[in-house]
């Protein structure tokens, strides 16, 4: 492995003195042109040299180069893992610099390399062949029984010079193709706004485990309650309070798989594997909407209280404010069963001109056994004041009040 690592060092210096030719190629041909005899030819090369320069320079900086050059890097130089990550995008003044200065760099190793190897080898070759080849300046036969030593010895120079020359590069590969300060900071500055929205999405699924799971917790703990009160003399009653625990239950245990399997995604993600839905936030399930109240007034009834709903004019809602609204009037409803528990209670949801209003009032009473204070409110405030509404609750003459207004021209899907 090390040989193999040793082979592709050196190839990579020997491209430099690929890269080298054509500059080669031009000084020589700008060299002949000014030994013409003709006196334009010093002033010819003159002329020539300002624009050949310019176009030499110019290539060094090209678009694309830096990425070549750490594509080339990273494939035969075999840099220390981690220490040439990949370039921006689009690198500014200072990035492309640093990659013409690479360019030079490999040029000038490329040159010394290759003049090693062209210079050794025929040396090398010489002093095998000199005992049954007479050559200018060195001794044969029998005086020359030492050249074939000389030149096995110096043979490997013509490895050893590229090898070397290649770790050297592979050291200052990361300094010359790394991000700049400026990539650095961008870099950073993306990771901070991925690790927020990430922990923005997590809060998402919180507040949603908590509608949800949270909702169906205290509805079942009440129904269940209700029912053992009269299990003896209300079969009936019974029956239905045991089906919509199953019913509450099975939903429950549905958003819990849900929300467990994201994180376990999110978490995956470390690995490769992408959870999120391509704005940097984590994938949800959309929640239920008011397509789904009348199944959640049944079971809050189900569950001992008292409701009067009054439902008006919700056809046609944006996507958005019809799940919010939602939202709002389970987290309203889980309150009154939760701090207030069986009793009066009246919902009215009807729509207002150019926008929708909820309003949930009950009884203002103690928290029943079990009950404690949660943050729905506050998130359900939080993201109707986004959507451009208003949000209160609080007691009003010995009734809880919540109220919220939506406009129906700021929804989104």
């Amino acid at each position: 492995m090390r040989a193999g690592r040793a082979a592709r060092r050196a190839l990579h210096v020997l491209l430099g003195a690929v890269v080298l030719l054509p500059y080669a190629g031009l000084g020589l041909l700008l060299a002949g042109i000014a030994d013409q005899d003709s006196g334009a030819g010093p002033v010819a090369a003159a002329l020539l040299t300002v624009p050949a320069v310019l176009v030499g320079a110019g290539v060094l900086v090209l678009p694309g180069v830096r990425e070549l050059a750490t594509v080339a890097a990273r494939t035969l130089l075999d840099p220390a893992p981690g220490g040439l990550p990949d370039p921006g995008p689009a690198p500014g003044a200072a990035g492309r610099l640093r990659a013409a200065a690479w360019l030079l760099t490999c040029i000038a190793c490329g040159a010394v390399g290759a003049a090693t190897v062209l210079f050794v080898i025929p040396q090398a070759v010489g002093l095998l062949l000199a005992p049954w080849q007479p050559l200018p300046g060195l001794p044969t036969g029998a005086a020359a029984w030492w050249t074939p030593v000389a030149g096995l010895a110096v043979l490997p120079v013509a490895a050893v010079v590229p090898v070397l020359l290649g770790g050297l590069q592979a050291r200052l590969a990361p300094w010359f193709l790394g991000p700049t300060p400026a990539e650095r900071l961008t870099a950073e500055l993306e990771r901070t706004r991925r690790r927020a929205d990430r922990q923005a999405a997590q809060a998402r699924l919180a507040r949603e485990l908590h509608d949800s799971v949270g909702h169906a917790l205290t509805v079942t703990t009440l129904q269940a309650g209700a029912a053992a009160t009269v299990l003896e003399t209300d079969p009936a009653f019974v029956r239905r309070a045991l089906e919509a625990i199953e019913r509450t239950g099975r939903a429950a245990l549905d958003d819990l798989d849900h929300v467990l399997g994201v994180l376990r995604d999110s978490t995956d993600s470390t690995d490769g594997t992408d959870s999120t839905d391509g704005s940097g936030g984590l994938r949800t399930r959309p929640v239920h909407d008011l397509d789904a109240l009348d199944g959640l007034l049944a079971d809050t009834r189900t569950a001992g209280l008292d409701l009067t709903a009054e439902v008006d004019g919700t056809a046609g809602l944006p996507a958005t404010v019809s799940r919010e609204l939602y939202r709002v009037a389970q987290e309203g409803l889980t309150n009154a069963l939760r701090h207030t528990g069986p009793g009066p209670a009246s919902l009215r949801l009807a729509r207002t001109g150019d926008a929708v209003e909820l309003r949930i009032v009950n009884p203002v009473g103690d928290a029943r056994p079990g009950g404690r204070a949660g943050s729905g409110l506050a998130g359900a405030a939080e993201r109707i004041t986004l959507l451009g509404g208003t949000f209160a609750a609080g007691p009003d003459d010995g009734w809880w009040v919540l109220h919220v207004r939506l406009p129906t021209s700021r929804g989104g899907t």
